[in-house]
Formats: structure tokens, C-alpha cells, sequence
């Protein structure tokens, strides 16, 4: 067995400095280990299997995916070196945490050293799910990465490996695209760190445990005794994006931007049999699906395209039950017209450019807030669900500490459109129909300003520092409580703000990342608290603060 030797150098190597540097920049606390038995089968589960669809042998993945990770599509859309997409992929959809791990094999020891799971004792007995990674150089580069799938009573340890022999001496896709899945046998006496194994003809450098839990990058394993995650019942591509606790379960929303389908499953937490469960998808004038029942672990997955339109989503689990309202609407060109008979969309009332960021809806209508990012111009318009004749309506939208607009009158399908430029500030939206009425807190508040009337000398992004922009406010007695996001690095920030500041006062600053880290500030200031900071790109955050006796903290939110 030939395995190139030259596999992830090149890489590794480049991706080498990003991933130390963001290690350093993160401080990424110490993790515990998780038991990888799950992850040790779901690799055996794959021996055969070829790169996927780009392959001499195509084949799907045991979880009917076309390809592991990028196998298949990260060399300029042919085979790459695969070795650690398939390792990364077997973590992935065992639940545990792959914050940091890329294409490259040396990612893996990085990985080791930064959430303090890496073996290189010669005493170490490997486990199921472990990564084992051959010649590792420094810098991010090894030749190889594999995983642990058992160790037999005589210590010998089995381990699977993706691209394993491909045929030498040719491309990298040549290479990738005619490799696959195969075990092979560290015999006992070659296992320790440092030992050469003949089997593979590289040496070994050490051994990975994957954590369940890290800095942020991809939700953690459901909790209790459930085998499995989200992204194992809904396929690879898929990455969490929103959830909501039951009683006794957690519903998911996952979302695959490769495809622009949306997948719900309810999860049960702690199973021990089957019992009534159900998940529920709904696409706004669209699709629907749901998939009730009698099941042990999970409901689901149900899935429906949806790259642009809002979405409905739910489940239940025993008697606990629970439906979201229309959200996570997508880019918004395409986002359909309410239910009913009414003609128009939102974007047809806006007009070229704008994107639905927001809905809320009223009885017999529903109110849009768009967006163009182009101009920087709000727009918002209430659209009548069943249009049958002119009603009173109204549309609304106003611009903290400036101007305001609003479209009162008698319509049959909508009021508005009413546009306001506010790139960097705060808007309070919102709209009527007959007499159902509604309207917005100051919120959507773009690269963020301080609030109306505020004396603070300091502004949310000033504190947090260049690159992030405001995406969620909470006024608290005496101040507001920013949540902040630079989307170039992954990085939450939030920062709690006296609104008139005079003299120090107890204050506090909090955040959370779901299944992994947590700070906060508190103290005795005068202008803000904080900035707090966790790296949370797909992860749920918890975030809130406190302002003398005021205090408030948010739940899981901005997935």
C-alpha cells in the first residue's frame, strides 16, 4: 500500500499560518474529550466508499451524501487529497466539534494541541475515534490522517482511511478520484508515537481525541445517550442555523447553502423508547412536509427548498410542541407572496435591490422589512394575505434619531412601499391592517450607532472594534446591551452602553456560545462594559448584560 507521501504538505502549509494565528487570537480554552465510538463507526461504516460522485467509482456515502466534505469539489471542482475530509466528515456527523480542521492532515495535530487532546506518549492506548496523523512536519503539514475504528484484544489498532490507495504518481485529482476507503492494521508493536508502521509506510506523529465542544464552527452533540446529531440526520453539506429546546428534545433548523435547502429534525435528548415525535417544515406560500410518529431518537429529517423564501419550522416531542413564526427568509429576491390571492411580492413593492431581512405578521396581512445593500435604503410594506376589496393599512418606518415615514390610507393589496436610508442605524418598522396593528423595537441597526438621546461618547463599534457591525440591541434601564458580529472573522461582541453617563456604576457585559465557551465583564464603569468576544460563526450565542439594577439575558439566539 503506496499512499502518497507528498498527501496535505502543500495544504497544510498554506493553511498552516491561518489556523495558528486564529488559534492564537482565540485562546481557545482547554476541552474535554468526548467518547468517539459513534465516530469509529460511522467511519467502518464507510470502507469501500470512493471520493463520491467525482470518482472512477462513484459512490455515496453511508449518510447518502455525494462526496466527504470537499473530496470532490475542493480542487477547483475535481478530487483533492481527501484523507482529512473524510476524518473531518466522520467527526462531523458524529456530533463533535471541527472548529478549525480543514483539508489539510496536519490540521488535525493543530487541532490536538489547541483543545489539549493530542496523544504523542509512547504509553498512550489509542481509542475508537481517535485521529491518527502519520509524519506530521510542523506548520499545519502531515503526509496523513486517519481514524481509530477499534483495538482488538491483542492491542493491534484497525483504522479506516480515506484516499487510500490512489494511483502513484499522477495528479491530484487522478489520484483522489481513483483512491478510497480502506483499513488498515497497526500492529501493537508499531502503535506508539514515533513508531514507523510498515502497513503504511509513514511514521506515526500522534493521536486526536475530538472534543465535544470548542470555540464555535459547528454545534455540539446532542446531550444524553442520542447516537446521533443533526448533521448525521439531515447529510452532509447541512450546518445548524437555528434550534429550540422541548421538554425531554431540541428541534433543529439546518440549512445546506450548496443546494439552498432547508432540513428539520427533532432530536430526543435522553432516548429510551419510541414515543411520539414529529418535525415540521413550511415554506411561505409554498411546500410543506412534516414527518409524525412513533420514534426512538429522532423525527425527521423533513426538507424542502427554500434559498429565498422564509420558512415555518417545528416539532414536538411527547406533549411538548412548538412552531416558529415566518423566519430566516433567506436572501429575500425570491421571497413568495403571502398566502392568499394577494398579486404582489415584497420585492415587487420595493423594487430591484432590496432583500427581505424581516417579517412580522398581522391578521390578514403581514408586515416586510427589506433591505438594498446597494443604496443602503430600508423599505417596508404590509401585504394583504387574502385580498378582496380596499381595507385601512398602513406601513411604517422610522430611523432612530432622524427621519420617519409612513403610508397610511385605503388599499387592497398592500400599504407602502415606505423607504428610509439607514446603512448605520437603528429602524423602528412596522405597519396595520384593519385593526390589527404592530410595530418594531429599535433593532436592524446596521454597522451601529449610539442610541436617540444618548450623551456616551463611545459607540457600540468603537468598543467592539473595526470590522463588526451591530446585529441585536436590548435597552436596559440607564443603558442598551449590544450584540456585535464581524463576519470576516467568525467573532461575536457584545457591549453593554450607558445611555447618560455621569459617574462609574455596576455594569456587566455577557456571552455565551452554545455547547462551548463563555466570558463576560463585570465591574464598576462609567461608559460601557465590556467588549466580551467568543468566535461563534454557526454556533447559537447567549448574550446579554446589566446596568446597575437592570439586567437581561437573551436565549440561544443568532445561530
Amino acid at each position: 500500500m503506496n499512499i502518497k507521501r507528498y498527501i496535505r504538505r502543500f495544504a497544510g502549509a498554506a493553511v498552516a499560518i491561518l489556523l495558528l494565528s486564529l488559534a492564537s487570537a482565540l485562546s481557545a480554552p482547554m476541552a474535554s474529550a468526548a467518547a468517539g465510538g459513534n465516530a469509529a463507526s460511522l467511519a467502518a461504516a464507510n470502507l469501500g466508499k470512493s471520493a463520491g460522485y467525482c470518482a472512477d467509482s462513484p459512490s455515496t456515502n453511508s449518510l447518502g451524501g455525494d462526496q466527504f466534505e470537499t473530496s470532490c469539489s475542493g480542487n477547483g471542482g475535481a478530487g483533492e487529497f481527501w484523507c482529512a475530509d473524510f476524518a473531518e466528515w466522520v467527526w462531523q456527523n458524529s456530533g463533535f466539534y471541527t472548529g478549525g480542521l480543514t483539508a489539510a492532515a496536519g490540521s488535525f495535530y493543530v487541532y490536538g494541541e489547541n483543545n489539549g487532546t493530542l496523544h504523542t506518549s509512547s504509553s498512550y492506548v489509542p481509542q475508537p475515534g481517535d485521529a491518527v496523523v502519520y509524519d506530521y512536519a510542523g506548520g499545519g503539514s502531515a503526509d496523513h490522517v486517519g481514524i481509530v475504528t477499534s483495538v482488538d484484544s491483542s492491542g493491534n489498532v484497525v483504522t479506516a482511511n480515506g484516499d487510500w490507495n490512489g494511483i502513484s504518481g499522477s495528479s491530484q485529482a487522478t489520484f483522489a478520484e481513483s483512491s478510497s476507503v480502506v483499513s488498515v492494521t497497526i500492529p501493537a508493536s508499531e502503535r506508539a508515537s514515533g513508531d514507523y508502521v510498515g502497513a503504511a509506510g509513514m511514521t506515526i506523529s500522534g493521536y486526536v481525541t475530538p472534543v465535544a465542544s470548542g470555540s464555535g464552527n459547528t454545534p455540539p452533540p446532542v446531550s444524553g445517550a442520542n447516537p446521533y446529531s443533526p448533521n448525521a440526520a439531515c447529510g452532509s453539506g447541512y450546518g445548524v442555523i437555528d434550534s429550540h429546546a422541548l421538554s425531554g428534545a431540541t428541534i433543529y433548523l439546518l440549512y445546506n447553502s450548496g443546494n439552498g435547502d432547508n432540513c428539520v429534525v427533532t432530536l430526543a435528548t435522553t432516548p429510551s423508547s419510541a414515543v411520539s415525535m414529529n418535525a415540521t417544515l413550511a415554506v411561505q406560500g409554498g411546500a410543506s412536509a412534516s414527518n409524525p410518529g412513533t420514534f426512538t431518537y429522532y423525527a425527521g429529517p423533513v426538507t424542502e427548498n427554500a434559498p429565498s423564501s422564509c420558512v415555518e419550522w417545528g416539532g414536538s416531542y411527547k406533549t411538548s410542541s412548538w412552531t416558529s413564526g415566518w423566519s430566516h427568509c433567506g436572501g429575500g429576491s425570491g421571497a413568495p407572496a403571502p398566502s392568499g390571492n394577494n398579486i404582489y411580492t415584497p420585492t415587487q413593492v420595493c423594487g430591484s435591490g432590496y432583500g427581505v431581512i424581516d417579517s412580522h405578521a398581522l391578521s390578514g396581512a403581514t408586515v416586510y422589512l427589506l433591505y438594498n445593500a446597494s443604496t443602503g435604503d430600508n423599505c417596508v410594506t404590509t401585504l394583504a394575505t387574502t385580498a378582496s376589496g380596499a381595507v385601512s393599512m398602513n406601513a411604517t418606518l422610522a430611523v432612530q434619531g432622524g427621519s420617519s415615514a409612513s403610508n397610511p390610507g385605503s388599499f387592497t393589496y398592500y400599504a407602502g412601499p415606505v423607504v428610509e436610508y439607514a446603512p448605520n442605524s437603528c429602524v423602528e418598522w412596522g405597519g396595520s391592517y384593519k385593526t390589527s396593528s404592530w410595530t418594531s423595537s429599535w433593532s436592524h441597526c446596521g454597522a451601529g450607532g449610539s442610541p436617540s438621546g444618548s450623551t456616551n461618547p463611545y459607540t457600540p463599534t468603537q468598543v467592539c472594534g473595526s470590522g463588526y457591525g451591530v446585529v441585536d440591541s436590548h435597552p436596559l434601564s440607564g443603558a442598551t446591551i449590544y450584540l456585535l458580529y464581524n463576519s470576516s472573522t467568525g467573532d461575536n461582541c457584545v457591549a453593554t452602553m450607558a445611555t447618560s453617563p455621569t459617574s462609574a456604576v455596576s455594569m456587566n457585559a455577557t456571552l455565551a456560545v452554545e455547547g462551548g465557551s463563555s466570558a463576560s465583564n463585570p465591574g464598576t464603569f462609567t461608559d460601557y462594559a465590556g467588549p466580551v468576544v467568543e468566535y461563534a460563526p454557526t454556533s447559537c450565542v447567549e448574550w446579554g448584560g446589566s446596568y446597575a439594577g437592570s439586567s437581561w439575558t437573551s436565549g440561544w439566539s443568532h445561530c
